[in-house]
């Protein structure tokens, strides 16, 4: 018999500021993220498209995702978690990232003394 897997990996940046929210089950941090894709088509004409994901992070996780502010970029793993709710009577079917890793991206480049420093080899003591 297979095993199955529900994981995801997501690449994107927050669309606004992480919220906190306290609830009975303890604390929970809410935030979206946008996932851009570009791509050309045959005739050279080029296409962008964003797909927003809803992330639940709860736990000892949760301390660090109510420090993500809007525009940061991360990168996010976890499960999809389907969620019902009823509004004016009709059942809906939502989607959401629970998290159970999340991690910054710095696209910015390296200083020249970071890249100096980590390309010089151990100096080795003289006898």
């Amino acid at each position: 018999m297979s095993s199955y897997k529900n994981n995801v990996h997501l690449e994107g940046n927050l669309g606004k500021d992480a919220e906190k929210k306290f609830t009975p089950n303890g604390d929970v941090v809410n935030f979206s993220i946008a996932v851009n894709e570009q791509w050309e088509d045959k005739d050279g004409t080029e296409h962008k498209h964003t797909d927003w994901f809803q992330i639940q992070v709860w736990g000892p996780l949760a301390k660090f995702a109510a420090t993500l502010k809007a525009g940061t970029p991360v990168i996010v793993e976890g499960k999809i978690k389907p969620e019902t709710y009823t509004a004016d009577g009709v059942e809906h079917k939502t989607f959401s990232i629970k998290a159970d890793y999340i991690r910054k991206i710095d696209y910015s480049a390296p200083n020249e003394a970071s890249e100096t420093k980590a390309a010089k080899p151990a100096k080795k003591k003289a006898k």
